[in-house]
């Protein structure tokens, strides 16, 4: 009974588990689910030109796919993406920044998002002053357009770019870009109206203020419009000593647009009057160029805490790469080392081997030399019938050479031949006696005889005329 209430108690903890582990991921499906809507709903507001403003569905978003990110990396990338553009747009620039660098770590093959990505961190850069970086981070955005194509998106970026350079006062640079194959033909009229701004802009800074005011008259009454160009001209006017006109397009900077560093420069021009029509009261305008200055400096923290963590980030993905050229580096010369040494021991062992190979093939002609000696000897004594007696086995063999009892052994072990059939082979190999000669010793006939040694040669793999050369390279053999 106690046993049953057990099987029962256990069973019920596995169903409770199973349903819970089956709630869990349905939840996680679920939440999953709601995250790709948002992404979904985000796409197509950026294909309209407009933000997905939903902050917290997006911050949502990113926590739930964080776990998917090696499995669904493209939509884990737009999360981020999206978050780190809205956080950007609202000005907390230190929280969208590492938002934005996940995005661009994601192992996402989606160029265009990685594109939109890398022009977002330029942007910040460019705002925090960081001209050097933007233009690395603009580069990178060129790159990505380049691969999907998105011609527009590439130009801008080129465009931007240069104006990257252009803040640095670097007019060769400018003119290199600008003037090249893909801006000097294009046929977008905003690429046209950027690449005239970034030459005002480059020429503004360089010092060339004539210049910069005619290309920025050369924008199209709808461009010339925009507060960034008539920034540049009441900033040119203002270095000529024209404070007239300087005043005027200050003036319209301030009423057509809130930036806040356009509006700082446009109320410096303002301050920098004596006196004017245009302006009634300096004070105010002093003042609102300190609180803009104070806004300015605010988020100038923000830019900078942003820029070092995008800094950062570069440096450790440098360093990896670093440590893996470097151990790279130390694994190459180990393979190198280990090859010459392996190739030193293998000629050594070469010459060793060969040096062996010779001194077998001097040991073996002395062998043979030796053997052929005892046997000429033998053959050339008149009395060697009674100074050898066939029974004396043993003396036989010391007689002629040492290596009979070798041969006697390995034809007894290899060929399985019996004591008559060894007695042969020593008989064929002294080659002192006939057939005649050889069956009295043996006790065979004479007809017979010739039967046997073709019998023992069948045995060793030869016939009975090459019984002879086949004995003497066993004996020789030996040694090997």
């Amino acid at each position: 009974m106690i046993g049953r209430l057990r099987i029962g108690f256990w069973i019920t903890c596995l169903v409770i588990a199973a349903e819970f582990v089956s709630c869990s991921a349905q939840a996680e499906r679920t939440s999953v689910s709601e995250a790709e809507q948002t992404i979904a709903v985000a796409d197509s507001l950026l294909q309209a030109g407009q933000v997905c403003s939903d902050s917290i569905r997006l911050s949502a978003a990113v926590r739930c796919l964080r776990p998917w990110r090696f499995i669904r990396p493209t939509s884990y990338a737009k999360a981020c993406f999206y978050y780190g553009r809205l956080l950007r747009l609202h000005d907390h620039y230190a929280e969208a920044m590492p938002q934005l660098l996940a995005a661009r770590h994601a192992r996402t093959d989606d160029h265009e998002l990685l594109g939109r990505v890398y022009s977002n961190l330029a942007y910040i850069c460019r705002l925090e002053g960081s001209y050097p970086l933007a233009y690395d981070m603009y580069e990178c955005s060129a790159a990505q357009f380049l691969l999907v194509p998105d011609t527009l998106r590439y130009l801008t970026a080129c465009v931007n770019m240069a104006y990257a350079l252009a803040e640095q006062a670097d007019t060769a640079g400018v003119t290199a870009i600008l003037n090249g194959d893909n801006l000097s033909a294009t046929g977008f009229p905003l690429v046209a109206a950027m690449r005239s701004e970034t030459f005002a802009e480059a020429y503004m800074r360089a010092g060339d203020y004539n210049k910069a005011l005619r290309y920025t008259y050369s924008l199209r009454r709808a461009y010339a419009k925009t507060p960034s160009v008539q920034m540049i001209r009441a900033q040119c006017f203002s270095y000529l000593g024209q404070y007239d006109s300087a005043t005027c397009y200050a003036e319209r900077v301030l009423q057509s647009t809130n930036h806040l560093f356009l509006r700082a420069n446009a109320l410096y021009i303002l301050t920098q009057q004596d006196s004017t029509a245009d302006l009634t009261d300096v004070r105010a305008a002093a003042a609102e160029r300190a609180v803009t200055l104070r806004l300015i400096a605010d988020n100038q923290g923000e830019l900078s805490r942003a820029v070092e963590l995008l800094q950062q980030d570069l440096q450790q993905s440098v360093a990896p790469v670093c440590l893996w050229a470097g151990g790279l580096c130390i694994i190459g010369l180990l393979v190198v080392v280990a090859l010459w040494i392996i190739q030193r021991y293998h000629r050594h062992s070469v010459r060793q081997i060969e040096v062996m190979q010779q001194q077998f093939m001097a040991h073996r002609q002395q062998v043979k030399l030796e053997v052929m000696q005892n046997i000429a000897a033998l053959q050339h004594s008149a009395n060697w019938r009674q100074t050898l007696c066939w029974k004396d086995y043993d003396q036989l063999c010391a007689v002629l050479n040492k290596q009979f009892y070798l041969l006697a052994d390995k034809l007894q072990a290899a060929a399985a031949l019996n004591e008559k059939e060894v007695r042969l082979c020593v008989l064929v190999l002294m080659d002192c006696f006939d057939s005649r000669q050889m069956a009295d010793i043996l006790y065979y006939g004479e007809s017979g005889i010739r039967n046997f040694k073709q019998h023992t040669a069948n045995k060793l793999g030869t016939n009975s005329r090459q019984l002879r050369e086949h004995l003497m390279k066993m004996i020789i053999g030996e040694l090997e």
